[in-house]
């Protein structure tokens, strides 16, 4: 079967359950992001990080409502696609004792942990950064309780993926703090500075997550013939596309952009905010195709 066959499959419950993963993944991964930006740039202005604590907590529930409303969707998914079966008492149980269960424990505990980032208060500021931190590791160790990374050896599946998750969470978070911070005047040093130096760190961080993303496809997939034969490796191909050029946009903001904000250049404040909303689109994208590989899809299928 064919990519496209993948999709032309997909009934009405199929797609809500297509949709709703990609709502949690990116809200989920909004919220950890949020988390770790702040974390690697305490010096962000005030308002800055107010945008990134509010940012943080409006991903949060809307992660933590999409979880909830998961619960009944996975019940009405194994009914046969029903909202008789999404209301089922039985089926309701069956999806709570199972793998997903676990998983959505973990996520409403870490998501609840995550907003403890807020905590601005003398010493509890600390005891509030350790529970966020605490948090986000529970929010991404969540994503591996379910899915293809449960195969053997789990341990390494689940590591690489965590590893992937936690990169891409602060590429995410950095968006909205870094848009803002390309809309201060031009004759403020300190955006600059800010910019160029998540640049640095980006790279690290990008590294991390083409290193992990390969080793898990390879891992999954099984080799180079089947990206190109089954309907899986097609769209994980597309999925690469994508955040190949996702990496070009990051490349001209890094090399070509930001220097240019740093000299003052009037062009580059409304072309680097232009290029983040690009490249969030093409997140967006990413998402969606990533909830149909663990969705609707299944390495060697």
């Amino acid at each position: 079967m064919t990519g496209l066959g993948v999709l032309g499959e997909l009934d009405a419950w199929a797609v809500l359950m297509v949709l709703s993963a990609a709502m949690l993944y990116g809200s989920s991964l909004f919220a950890v992001g949020s988390l770790l930006f702040a974390m690697a740039f305490p010096d962000c202005p005030a308002s800055v990080r107010r945008t990134l604590t509010r940012g943080l907590l409006v991903a949060a529930w809307v992660a933590i409502l999409t979880t909830l409303v998961r619960w009944p969707l996975q019940a009405g998914f194994l009914g046969g696609g029903s909202w008789a079966a999404a209301v089922d008492p039985m089926l309701l149980g069956v999806v709570l004792e199972s793998p997903l269960g676990v998983r959505t424990g973990m996520s409403l505990a870490g998501l609840l942990l995550l907003q403890a980032m807020v905590i601005e208060r003398g010493g509890l500021r600390r005891i509030g950064k350790v529970l966020a931190l605490m948090g986000a590791v529970v929010v991404l160790l969540s994503f591996s309780q379910v899915g293809h990374t449960r195969a053997d050896p789990r341990w390494l599946l689940g590591g690489l993926l965590m590893a992937h998750l936690a990169a891409v969470a602060f590429w995410i978070g950095a968006f909205l703090p870094l848009y803002r911070l390309a809309g201060f005047p031009l004759d403020d040093p300190m955006p600059g500075r800010i910019l160029s130096r998540f640049g640095r760190v980006a790279t690290v961080a990008v590294g991390l997550l083409v290193l992990s993303g390969l080793l898990l496809a390879w891992w999954l997939v099984g080799g180079v013939w089947p990206l190109v034969t089954t309907a899986y490796g097609q769209w994980l191909l597309f999925k690469i596309a994508l955040v190949s050029v996702l990496l070009g946009f990051a490349a001209w903001n890094k090399w070509r952009l930001v220097p240019s904000l740093e000299r003052g250049a009037a062009f580059a404040r409304g072309r680097l905010r232009s290029s983040f909303v690009a490249e969030l689109s093409l997140v967006g994208g990413i998402l969606l195709v990533t909830a149909l590989l663990t969705t609707a899809s299944a390495p060697g299928a």
